[in-house]
């Protein structure tokens, strides 16, 4: 399809019903840690009793860039009732389709384990399409990809949990030992996704996982290699305060018992309950890596979207101000009810936060309307100077004609 045709036509946009909110206000989990910390088993609990004493059942979503749920699968999920929906295709694209999969599904839990394996092939995605390299010019625009990721992670209405590995935050110091000259020392961990920044900022309760050895004691002894594996997990940040700077430990299992996810989720349910009782379904306005979606030049198709849909905000608002223009009130009135016959809401802001395709579809009927008066004009009869209601009528006329797809192709300015 080329860059200024439109194959299927748009039906007119109508005012969407405001959805009703859920009772159950979704919390939003990031843990990270290092390799055997136990995020994935204790996301699957978490998931697990999630589903069992809140949601009645429904199904957990797993997008498993390194397949290990299918594990907990059987041991967990199976034993629980409750059903495992897994995915295996690490890359962003995936990840961004599956949000929207899960939801459709009736799924009240969706994970991306790990988040890490997504950025990473993200920046290689970029890569290869650049040489090798990222241009400096390009990270703003991965930066946005990004963003509309955890735009979705956040107004999802299913309860989202990412995992991602481990990483050390670096300071630059000046070196004692060798005066004028600096060093890198670690100052701290982070979730590693995102780049340089952290992904701990976005989700509600932040966790770190590692692992603890308690020794086996014998006559108040510590015998040497035996004992038993313990999951510590540090509450780096909660938002609601309900378990900030808390440390939490879970014994590891050699095995599974039905509703033995209660240890984890007990631990969490304080965080549950006071988002619950503190917060709303807060949503924030909204996204892809494959070949698909970034050029051979390295720009992406949402760069390239974004270019056109500026172009097209500009063509929509030149073309009211010439045909509706000035500050009168008249004026005004006109350019309310155009708007609202041609998009179904009545101000310009409205239609400057529209799709890419609501915009062009506004842009198109305006020309229409535009070729329409010029074809009148030669015939000596003045649209614009006769009343309201066959302005609008006419202006009716070329929407149908656009949405029946029997209106005439008019060029677009890219």
């Amino acid at each position: 399809m080329s860059a200024a045709t439109i194959e299927v036509p748009r039906p007119r946009p109508q005012l969407a019903p405001v959805a009703q909110v859920s009772p159950i206000v979704p919390i939003k989990v990031g843990l990270f840690g290092g390799q055997g910390a136990g995020k994935t088993t204790s996301a699957a609990l978490l998931a697990a009793g999630l589903s069992k004493e809140i949601y009645n059942g429904a199904p957990v979503f797993v997008l498993d860039t390194e397949p290990g749920w299918q594990f907990l699968k059987r041991r967990v999920f199976d034993v629980e009732g409750v059903e495992l929906i897994q995915r295996t295709t690490p890359t962003f694209k995936a990840m961004i389709d599956s949000v929207r999969e899960a939801e459709k599904l009736g799924c009240c839990v969706w994970a991306v384990d790990s988040l890490t394996v997504i950025w990473q092939e993200l920046m290689q995605s970029f890569k290869a399409k650049n040489g090798g390299d990222i241009p400096i010019n390009v990270w703003g625009d991965i930066k946005q990809m990004w963003a509309d990721y955890t735009t979705a992670f956040l107004n999802s209405k299913m309860c989202c949990f990412a995992l991602g590995r481990l990483g050390n935050e670096m300071d630059e110091i000046e070196d004692d030992r060798k005066p004028g000259r600096t060093k890198l020392v670690k100052t701290g961990t982070k979730f590693k996704a995102g780049g340089g920044e952290s992904f701990g900022y976005e989700p509600h309760l932040l966790l770190e996982l590692s692992l603890e050895k308690k020794a086996k004691r014998k006559a108040g002894v510590a015998l040497e290699g035996e004992g038993r594996m313990v999951h510590r997990v540090d509450v780096l940040k909660d938002r609601t305060w309900a378990l900030n700077g808390k440390v939490i430990r879970w014994s590891d299992k050699s095995g599974y018992q039905k509703g033995e996810y209660r240890g984890v989720w007990e631990s969490i349910q304080p965080h549950f309950k006071e988002v619950q009782a503190t917060m709303a379904i807060v949503k924030i306005d909204t996204g892809h890596s494959s070949e698909s979606l970034i050029a051979d030049g390295g720009s992406s198709e949402y760069y390239r979207n974004r270019q056109r849909r500026d172009v097209l905000v500009s063509e929509l608002h030149a073309a009211m101000e010439l045909l509706w223009g000035g500050t009168g009130k008249a004026e005004k009135q006109m350019r309310l009810k155009v708007f609202e016959h041609i998009f179904g809401f009545r101000t310009k802001e409205a239609a400057d936060q529209s799709s890419l395709e609501t915009i062009e579809r506004g842009v198109r009927i305006l020309q229409a309307f535009e070729k329409r008066i010029a074809k009148e004009r030669e015939q000596g009869n003045e649209i614009l100077a006769k009343g309201e209601a066959e302005i609008l009528s006419q202006i009716d006329t070329d929407v149908r004609e656009f949405d029946e797809g029997k209106a005439e192709e008019q060029e677009l300015p890219f």
